[in-house]
């Protein structure tokens, strides 16, 4: 009897632990859902509780605060993202093609109401107010991303396709830095802007200002 029960208990905790990642994953939507509607600010961990279907006191259970909620829903941002991007990898060449690559990503995204973009420039543009509690956690995640981006314009240095002098971290700021700024105009004026024209026109920009 004593190895089934074994087996037994192993399999609840198991389903239990599925149960939990399923929660976090729902409340972690929810959150995005409401940053992207409304910022963050004036997002509560009640809200975002009732928002997944789930009790009000859940998401304070799961991420025991604000900071905590948000040190959460910054990384399930990017992995978000960067699951898009792993996907298409394997189609490119390290460093210029990558480079490249994730510019296409970004703005070639078939997302119609641009939920992870419309919640990253919110929870960014609140971060960088006066006495702001956020800031820190989301540089951290930017310095993720641009050391993304940094590595992929070493590679490109090393393999000679990319110009030498080149610094890589300040290059990889100024492509994170020109396809945030132009997302953020872009869903300001969805009319006035032709987005495929300016993915064409940035991925050409970065042939004549990078390539060797």
């Amino acid at each position: 009897m004593e190895p089934a029960d074994k087996t037994v208990a192993h399999g609840s905790r198991r389903t239990q632990a599925e149960r939990r990642g399923e929660a976090e994953q729902r409340l972690l939507q929810a959150a995005r859902q409401i940053v992207a509607r409304k910022g963050w600010v004036g997002m509560t961990l009640s809200e975002v509780g009732e928002e997944a279907g789930y009790s009000r006191g859940l998401a304070t259970h799961h991420f025991g605060s604000k900071a905590g909620l948000l040190r959460a829903l910054a990384g399930f941002v990017n992995d978000n993202f960067m699951s898009l991007v792993q996907v298409e990898a394997p189609k490119w060449r390290p460093g210029l093609g990558a480079l490249k690559g994730f510019v296409s990503v970004y703005l070639g995204r078939s997302d119609s109401d641009w939920v992870n973009s419309r919640a990253l420039l919110s929870l960014m543009s609140e971060a960088v107010t006066q006495d702001s509690e956020t800031a820190q956690i989301l540089a951290q995640y930017n310095r993720s991303v641009q050391q993304h981006l940094a590595a992929c314009i070493s590679e490109g240095i090393a393999a000679g396709e990319i110009r030498a002098g080149i610094e890589p971290l300040a290059g990889a700021v100024l492509i994170l830095g020109t396809l945030r700024g132009s997302m953020l105009q872009y869903l300001l004026d969805p009319e006035g802007i032709e987005l495929a024209l300016l993915h064409k026109q940035l991925l050409d920009f970065l042939d004549t200002a990078m390539a060797v």
